[in-house]
């Protein structure tokens, strides 16, 4: 007997490969998926009677502006309605951190948002942020060349020295 906190029975499981769906359940316990498929031996606190509906791995949008996104809309409803469940964030070289800007950021950096958003000097502050009000989603975060470019330089319009 698998034990596991919520059992969806009933679904239509789509594997994420190119093998038709199933009909099925899936089990989950914590946080983790502990049955896939025949789930007749696992034993749950709650069932959800997913009749008539289907049951997908989640997505991964792997190029999004959402920094600034994860941290003011934590519920992430645009990317969960359309079965999101990972973003990679920090693209075009533009993230929230590691920067202090003391002035309205430049474009690209402006993409996202204006100068009060911009208050992370290291990426373990932008985390802090992150688990302060966790988002509804996974994300994966890269530091943005032009970020660190706007740290460190005097201006971004130029080569950067060894200085």
């Amino acid at each position: 007997m698998i034990a596991a906190d919520l059992l969806i029975t009933n679904a239509l499981l789509y594997s994420g490969d190119a093998t038709p769906p199933v009909k099925g359940g899936l089990a989950v316990k914590g946080d983790r998926i502990v049955a896939v498929g025949d789930c007749a031996d696992v034993k749950a606190t709650a069932t959800l009677d997913a009749k008539g509906m289907a049951l997908a791995p989640g997505f991964i949008d792997a190029h999004t502006h959402d920094d600034r996104v994860l941290i003011t809309h934590p519920e992430m409803t645009p990317k969960i309605s359309q079965g999101v469940t990972t973003v990679i964030a920090g693209n075009c070289g533009v993230s929230l951190a590691p920067t202090l800007p003391t002035s309205q950021p430049p474009q690209p950096l402006s993409l996202l948002g204006d100068l009060p958003y911009w208050r992370y000097g290291r990426f373990k502050d932008y985390f802090a942020a992150l688990d302060a009000a966790p988002a509804a989603i996974n994300a994966a975060c890269l530091a943005g060349h032009m970020t660190l470019r706007h740290r460190v330089m005097d201006r971004t319009d130029r080569p950067a020295t060894d200085a």
